[in-house]
């Protein structure tokens, strides 16, 4: 197979497979629209690789709703005996990368069509890819792609030096005039320039010109076929992607002897255990030219086949609703939608779950009820909050019919965590003392504990210390009488975590909890022993263990793939980073964790982005202040409202603004009034911000020292105390209040380091104020840049931006590998990017618009 104008994109393959063999394994993502030759691409340079490495080879596939782990089970086929086994999603991951240990090449095509499953699969090997002699291929069609694909999340997790983007890029003029010799103006006109169109345009082009469009070519060749051939091609046209042979020997016989034609014409390629056409365009433009009839009554002939056999039930649910078979949907939606659960494919169990409570007549009242919750999970797990709150209401509704007490208490217990989830901590709250107002004239059981542990938590997170311990000890006494380990380690977790809110040596507490929770097999709360360890050890302004915690916990969920908490965790990891002066990874690591929905992660994500639009003095600070004030004092939750007070603060001290103090008095008169929220630690931070901006709030207790001495009004104290730690940007502010030369130059200082522009500001007004000299900013060459770069820096970024390595970077500029690594981190910092790749897009970008204006 000749291919033109595909030599980078070759040599960026053949040099992740050198890593790769290496022992240091590569990702490399090649994305282009149809036909652009994505497939054609990766098969020549498969085909060119010597017999060092295995080669696994899967396709996501075009279903209504995908297949779980489809590509994984094309590519590995003993997965299939795995899953009917009911193996865990883990030990499928732990067989994966167990297959992975000795060199290979996976290539995952169309993973704009992966399921949850498989994202997850993708992520975690983007996160091992270094230590796997793995290369890893992803090709995907970036257009269909939409924006809140949960795979965008997973490449944009991808680390630089691990992974390589290729974007294909349609022929040239010249190549096409290489391929279609004279007239070759209007084949590169009528095609753009698109590798297929080109291929089948010449395929079919008569003597007298070519045919008006590309469906014609490809239905002009197929209307020459035989009747045999041209069934088989309807046929296979009808099924997404591929139709594997066992199908068609049960439906075609004699589909070898048919198949013959088509493929000799291009249209078909057989494989071992499949059948499909040579481009997913040519099948589209064969099903297209089927009447709505005929598609059906093939994906009749197509269903009952698959009915005959155990087949995957998703390609049962896709080929019984094109067929119109109601009856085979409903009852196999449901087999599906928990098929999908149960392999963490979440999107995909949702929808399956959802159709099956459509469709869910015929079922018995306790049939629909477990399956009205088995649909609000799945919506919690995929962030559709409002179908999780009407399945789960729908539930109670039914079980209250059946009179299963324990069960509506169980609804009632889910719904507070949904709620919870939401960002609406008062009805968190009120539902539940509902359900333990239900479940207790019950009697003791399970469930009653679980809800007594719930409301621990909650009691936990709003700084009811007093609540949390009493709910907890009636939670841990009742889960410890009935041997319940889960709810014993939840409880465990709320009582520890509010142990080492009063003294930072308190963690045995948490780490007990943390063992307990996993010998039991529960790694969410394992997840969340280890979380609570990381937030409570910063909040002692401990940031070396809070940053082993909280790398312990994002390593922990994800292996287990607790999603919301390795989310959490990994936005605790950016916050650190943030107070630490590495913004260029903190700012990566909270957008990588946004997600879509109202979520409480999503909320600490966009407080961490906050935070570094205030130190930064984004345009859009003061916008994101205001949306998240409102947010987070509906959580009712001071944890939530107390860094946005601090920000507020800072905002008004670093651009001379008004102070918030009627938002400080709000806080003082709803959330601080709640019982034991006075004294908490959210309030000793409270009050030390509000000492900034001069209010004296009321505060007795212990807590971290630099914020003791803040409430005191002891800034070079606290100062110091911040800057011991690395967290000089707060240092710098204290410093700022201060009136002596001193402390504002290296508050100044301090500030132009880090690029904290309003801060350096209000350095400098503070000392012309006091008649003290400004020393000189940057030198002209480097404020005459947009960004600020400086002359070394423009060079470093031109050079990067044009694809070069750091290491070809010290060798042009004849400087060390280490300094172009500080000039690296400094000039993404001021330009805002969060990776070398975004410069380089920005470069492309940048010449092409050049290059339209000429």
């Amino acid at each position: 197979m000749v291919l033109l104008e595909r030599e980078p994109a070759l040599s960026a393959l053949t040099e992740a497979m050198a890593a790769a063999l290496g022992g240091s394994g590569r990702v490399v993502v090649v994305s282009g629209d149809a036909g652009l030759g994505k497939t054609a691409l990766v098969t020549t340079f498969v085909a060119g690789l010597e017999a060092t490495a295995h080669v696994l080879w899967g396709r996501c596939d075009d279903l209504s709703v995908p297949r779980p782990l489809g590509p994984l089970r094309d590519a590995l086929p003993e997965l299939e005996s795995a899953l009917s086994a009911g193996t865990s999603p883990a030990d499928l991951r732990a067989h994966l990368i167990t297959k992975l240990a000795a060199p290979t090449v996976l290539v995952l095509e169309d993973v704009h069509w992966a399921d949850d499953a498989s994202v997850d699969v993708i992520a975690m090997l983007g996160r091992r890819i270094d230590s796997l002699p793995v290369l890893l291929v992803l090709t995907l069609r970036d257009g269909d792609l939409k924006p809140d694909h949960p795979l965008r999340v997973a490449l944009g997790g991808l680390r630089a030096p691990m992974s390589t983007f290729v974007d294909l890029a349609p022929l040239s003029p010249e190549a096409v005039a290489m391929l279609a010799g004279p007239g070759s103006d209007s084949v590169h006109a009528v095609t753009g320039g698109n590798p297929f169109f080109v291929s089948e345009l010449l395929a079919a082009r008569p003597a007298a010109g070519l045919p008006p469009s590309i469906a014609r070519a490809v239905l002009g060749r197929a209307a020459r076929l035989e009747a045999d051939a041209r069934r088989l091609l309807e046929l296979v046209s009808v099924v997404p992607t591929r139709t594997s042979t066992g199908l068609l020997d049960m439906l075609i016989p004699s589909w070898p002897s048919a198949a013959e034609q088509p493929e000799r014409r291009g249209l078909l390629q057989i494989g071992a255990a499949h059948v499909s056409f040579r481009h997913e365009l040519a099948r589209q433009a064969i099903r297209s030219s089927l009447t709505g009839a005929r598609r059906r009554e093939l994906h009749g002939e197509i269903l009952g086949a698959l009915l005959a056999v155990d087949a995957d039930p998703a390609d049962v649910v896709h080929h019984g609703e094109e067929a119109g078979d109601q009856e085979v949907v409903d009852e196999y939606a449901l087999v599906a939608g928990r098929r999908a659960a149960a392999l963490d494919s979440n999107s995909e169990a949702f929808a399956h779950l959802a159709r099956a409570a459509e469709l869910a007549g015929p079922l018995q009242n306790n049939d629909r009820a477990a399956l009205e919750l088995d649909l609000a999970q799945a919506a919690y797990a995929v962030g559709r909050l409002p179908a999780a709150f009407a399945a789960v209401g729908r539930a109670a509704i039914l079980y209250r019919e059946l009179g299963d007490v324990a069960a509506v208490g169980r609804c009632t217990r889910i719904l507070s965590r949904y709620h919870w989830y939401a960002g609406d901590g008062a009805s968190a709250r009120a539902t539940a003392h509902a359900a333990i107002a239900i479940l207790e004239p019950e009697g003791e059981s399970v469930e009653l504990a679980r809800a007594y542990s719930g409301l621990s938590q909650l009691a936990m997170l709003s700084d009811d210390d007093e609540g949390a311990i009493a709910w907890g000890d009636r939670a841990l006494t009742l889960a410890t009488r009935l041997g319940d380990n889960r709810t014993r380690a939840h409880a465990l977790v709320n009582i520890g975590s509010v142990r080492i809110g009063f003294d930072p040596g308190e963690s045995a507490t948490l780490l007990e909890a943390h063992a307990i929770a996993d010998a039991a097999g529960d790694s969410h709360e394992a997840t969340r022993a280890l979380q609570n360890l990381a937030y409570h050890c910063m909040w002692w302004v401990r940031p070396e263990p809070a940053q082993r915690y909280a790398l312990a916990a994002v390593e922990y969920a994800r292996k287990h793939e607790v999603h919301t908490l390795a989310s959490y965790s990994a936005v605790i990891v950016a916050w650190l980073q943030l107070r630490a002066g590495d913004w260029v990874e903190a700012e990566r690591g909270a957008r990588a964790e946004l997600g879509t929905g109202l979520t409480v992660p999503a909320l600490l994500a966009e407080t961490v982005l906050a935070e570094l639009a205030v130190r930064r003095g984004d345009v859009d600070a003061a916008d994101r202040l205001a949306r998240l004030a409102d947010r987070t004092m509906g959580t009712g939750e001071l944890q939530r409202t107390t860094p946005i007070l601090q920000l507020e603060a800072e905002w008004a001290l670093t651009q001379g603004g008004l102070a918030p103090v009627e938002h400080f008095r709000d806080v003082l008169g709803t959330l601080l009034a709640a019982p034991g929220a006075a004294n908490s630690q959210s309030a000793l931070r409270v009050a030390a911000w509000a000492r900034t901006i001069g209010l004296r709030m009321p505060w007795s207790g212990t807590g971290p020292s630099p914020y003791v001495a803040m409430r005191n009004g002891d800034w070079a104290t606290a100062a110091e105390e911040f800057g011991s730690v690395g967290w000089n940007y707060d240092r710098a502010l204290l410093l700022s209040l201060l009136d002596d030369e001193r402390s504002l130059l290296e508050a100044l200082a301090g500030a132009r380091r880090l690029g904290a522009t309003p801060l350096a500001g209000r350095a400098a007004r503070r000392l012309r104020d006091l008649g003290f000299a400004v020393p000189r900013g940057p030198r002209p060459t480097t404020r005459a840049h947009p960004a600020g770069l400086t002359a070394r820096q423009r060079q470093v970024y031109e050079l990067m931006a044009g694809g070069l390595t750091n290491a070809e970077i010290a060798e042009r500029l004849v400087i060390a590998p280490k300094t172009v690594e500080h000039h690296v981190s400094a000039v993404l910092n001021k330009m805002r990017m969060i990776r070398r790749q975004d410069a380089i897009t920005s470069n492309a970008r940048r010449r092409r618009q050049d290059h339209g204006h000429l």
